[in-house]
């Protein structure tokens, strides 16, 4: 293998000759910096071989090498030579002998070598030429073996290249295939649901489908389904039980065999209604229908139109109205009734709704107020009088929320200008459910009444005031008469008869005293002029002082009594007059009613907040017509006994009025005639309590 280059030897007076190595690849040789000094210090090895330089063009600059940078050729002075040059032109102009070598199209450099005239070279030519063959061998390996790996790594460049390609399109393609295995898994869940779905729109299909036949099955009324030509499809449970007809009789058959053969408009337009005609459809009909057996009964249809994969069809539900005619019927003629009735009766009849406003009010009550029947049904407040407008609404109104029934008196004008009292009362009427759903009220006339109970209420008035004339007139004449008595006893009378006749005036002068007194105490109570005298008083004192005003009685009666008290300190508070008041009454009244020689027990008890009184006898008893009102003023049991004991019948009511006012309660019981009697006092103990009620049930009144 030859150096690429020319290596020339030309004569010259200081050298030998020039060797010139022409190197086509500078890169290589400036890369290899060690062969370039290995093939420097080989050439120095040569006798007569003075200097060894390589010459490059450019500034290119290997390392470590002896070299003479050049910008041209020092003998052709030209810095490209040609293609194919054996030599430069300087040397085949001196005639030089020359050593081809291989040319190469580009020339980097010269390796420059020196020798000295008087060396004999030419033993080393030979030596020379095969270093540097051997130097361009290396080169030429070197060279190859770059291009080499040039080449393998542009191969490696590419199948990184291409290996990141096939990455890229090994990612892409997994991409791929993820986003349509996630395609598929949705595709396939999508599929489960829509067959899910499926399966539900079908259990649902399948279940209305149930609840419908269920329903058109189990329907009260009459389903009917026709054709547009008017065949019937469906005839359901209900149609069958009204029509007389089966399902299997009449499907198929035309419509028009449900209607009676009346024949005319009345049939015509029937038809019209069946064949489903648009004014028709979604109304409530009423017409006669045909039963198979041939009768005609009154029935309500309801027709409505729908297509079927565009087919009209026609359903009509039927429902038998007998029933409810019969009941129009009745509710006509119960308000005919009603009407006359409401006409008939001198009172007046009224109805409202269940917010209370009025809907209706007989004839009679315009007939009375001059109003027109015309008017709003709100005008009949305008005849009430104003004091009484006020009150009424009110407890209208209260009524209406409460639904408790309404009654109230109030004054109405009448057409001639006059106002009469009257007397309103309603009552609710309510459904099922107990919700009111109506008012009937009445209205009657009480002006009457009223004038009367005014006169009564009078008449009660006078004989109060006459009561206490009466007993202020009967007290007058009693002082001298208890006088007289108190003179006689002061005389020394011996005869028996004056002794008989002073004793019996005193004894009818007590009785007339405490006559006097009751009435008195009764005009006080009725007018509201009794004072109670608050005090504390104990239970003991109270028994005691009652029993010593009555023992003369009980002594003149051979009763005998029995008391009977609770050993503990028990307290009342109260007026201790009337207190004693009381008892002394029952006491009386016990002995009075009690057969000569009777049993009469008197017992209290304590108990944690009040006193139970009992004044209990074995005397006549009280009838039991008689027993709610022996209380009553004037009130007196069947007098067999002796009349002088009868008394005025006022006793018992002075005794409830006095317990009421003490905050107490009183109550008779008597098992019949001849039975006895027994008289409860219910009295508070002396506490805050008992304090407050005793104030409340007594409050204070004017003195007389």
């Amino acid at each position: 293998m030859t150096i690429p280059g020319t290596l020339t030897l030309q004569p010259q007076p200081e050298v030998l000759g020039k060797l010139l190595i022409v190197q086509q690849t500078l890169g290589v040789l400036a890369s290899r910096d060690e062969q370039a000094a290995f093939l420097c210090r080989a050439l120095r090895d040569i006798p007569g071989v003075n200097e060894v330089r390589f010459c490059f063009f450019g500034s290119f600059i290997p390392k470590r090498v002896d070299y003479v940078p050049i910008d041209e050729c020092v003998h052709c002075k030209t810095t490209t030579p040609s293609v194919g040059l054996v030599g430069c032109g300087a040397v085949s102009d001196t005639g030089a002998r020359s050593i081809p070598l291989r040319t190469s199209s580009k020339l980097y450099g010269f390796l420059i070598l020196e020798i000295g005239r008087s060396a004999a070279f030419a033993p080393y030519a030979p030596y020379i030429v095969n270093t540097a063959n051997f130097v361009a061998t290396l080169l030429e390996k070197r060279e190859t073996k770059e291009k080499l790996e040039q080449v393998l790594n542009e191969l490696e460049d590419q199948v990184a290249a291409r290996t990141a390609d096939l990455l890229e399109k090994n990612a892409r393609l997994e991409s791929e295939i993820v986003r349509r295995e996630a395609a598929e898994r949705a595709l396939h869940e999508a599929y489960e649901l829509l067959e899910r779905r499926i399966e539900e729109r079908t259990a649902a299909l399948k279940f209305s489908e149930e609840r419908l036949h269920s329903i058109i099955t189990t329907a009260v009324d009459g389903i009917i389904n026709t054709d547009a030509g008017g065949h019937i499809e469906l005839f359901n449970s209900a149609a069958e039980r009204l029509f007389g007809y089966t399902a299997g009789e009449i499907i198929g058959k035309n419509i028009h065999i449900l209607l009676p053969p009346a024949g005319g408009a009345k049939q015509a337009n029937i038809l019209q209604h069946l064949s489903g005609d648009k004014s028709a459809v979604c109304t409530r009909l009423e017409f006669e229908v045909q039963h198979k057996n041939g009768s005609v009964f009154p029935a309500e249809l309801t027709i409505s139109e729908m297509r079927i994969s565009g087919q009209k069809k026609l359903t009509a539900i039927v429902r038998d109205i007998t029933e409810r005619k019969w009941a129009e019927t009745a509710l006509r003629e119960s308000e005919a009734r009603f009407r006359a009735m409401a006409e008939t009766v001198p009172d007046f009849l009224f109805t409202s709704d269940a917010n209370g406003l009025v809907d209706y009010i007989s004839p009679r009550f315009y007939e009375y107020t001059g109003l027109s029947p015309d008017s709003k049904r709100s005008d009949w407040v305008a005849a009430i009088h104003p004091h009484d407008l006020e009150r009424t609404i009110s407890r209208w109104q209260k009524a209406v929320r409460s639904g408790e029934t309404f009654q109230s008196n109030y004054r109405l004008l009448s057409a001639e200008g006059s106002y009469r009292w009257f007397q309103v009362r309603a009552r609710p009427i309510r459904d099922d459910d107990k919700r009111v759903r109506k008012w009937f009220g009445a209205c009657s006339d009480i002006d009457e009444l009223v004038r009367v109970q005014d006169a009564l209420e009078e008449a009660d008035r006078r004989k109060n005031e006459f009561l206490a004339m009466l007993a202020h007139e009967l007290r007058n004449p009693l002082a001298p008469i208890r006088n007289a008595v108190q003179v006689m006893g002061l005389l020394n009378l011996t005869d028996s008869r004056l002794l008989w006749v002073k004793s019996m005036i005193d004894r009818q002068l007590k009785h007339l005293v405490h006559l006097v007194d009751d009435l008195l105490d009764v005009s006080r109570i009725t007018r509201g002029k009794i004072t109670l005298k608050s005090e504390i008083i104990a239970l003991p004192q109270l028994i005691t002082r009652a029993t010593e005003a009555t023992e003369a009685m009980f002594v003149a009666q051979q009763h005998e009594l029995s008391i009977s008290c609770p050993d503990e300190v028990v307290l009342l508070r109260g007026d201790a007059v009337r207190l004693v008041q009381i008892f002394t009454n029952l006491l009386n009244n016990a002995a009075k009613y009690t057969p000569h020689g009777g049993r009469i027990s008197f017992q209290a008890i304590a108990e944690e907040q009040e006193v139970i009184f009992s004044v209990k006898d074995s005397g006549i008893g009280i009838p039991p017509e008689l027993l709610p009102h022996v209380f009553d003023l004037f009130t007196q049991a069947d007098r067999s006994l002796d009349r002088s004991q009868g008394g005025l019948g006022i006793g018992l009511t002075l005794v409830r009025k006095m317990v009421e006012m003490h905050g107490g309660h009183i109550e008779a019981r008597s098992a019949g005639p001849g039975q006895g009697s027994e008289f409860v006092v219910r009295l508070p103990r002396a506490n805050v309590s008992a304090t407050n009620r005793l104030k409340q049930a007594s409050p204070e009144m004017p003195k007389s």
